[in-house]
């Protein structure tokens, strides 16, 4: 399809605690650590995927395996890339449906999550999201 987004994000012990809040997940290795790390939440990771907060996208399904833990004081790495774009019956029109496969890596290049999503957004979003991929 030729639409990739990359993006790159470090987490930070301050962001765990505030995912602890809002989440509830305040398991012992997130707030105390494992051995001397403080490990990321799930749902703090999947902060770091673009297009899933993007103003205008409707996140319609998720689907997610993590691989291997993020600490705090790590990089990651994530990728969206859309495999397919649809106008499907159930959608508004105006809006396109997108296909995507999600990959997360770590400093080292080692998967931490990966998986799949399917992602609505206006027309004119798509429009913009192809230029920028060309």
């Amino acid at each position: 399809m030729g639409i990739t987004r990359t993006a790159t994000h470090t987490f930070s012990s301050e962001q765990i605690d505030v995912c602890a809040r809002l989440t509830g997940d305040l398991g012992a290795h997130h707030m105390g650590g494992h051995g001397d790390r403080r490990m990321a939440q799930g749902a703090l990771t999947l902060t770091a995927v673009p297009l899933l907060a993007e103003p205008g996208v409707h996140m319609r399904k998720l689907s997610f395996t993590f691989l291997a833990p993020v600490f705090a004081g790590d990089t990651v790495t994530a990728t969206v890339s859309v495999q397919e774009a649809e106008q499907a019956p159930d959608v508004p029109d105006g809006h396109v449906v997108l296909d995507c496969e999600v990959r997360v890596a770590g400093d080292d290049g080692a998967p931490v999550l990966a998986g799949t999503g399917v992602a609505e957004l206006p027309r004119e979003l798509f429009a913009e999201l192809t230029r920028e991929g060309s």
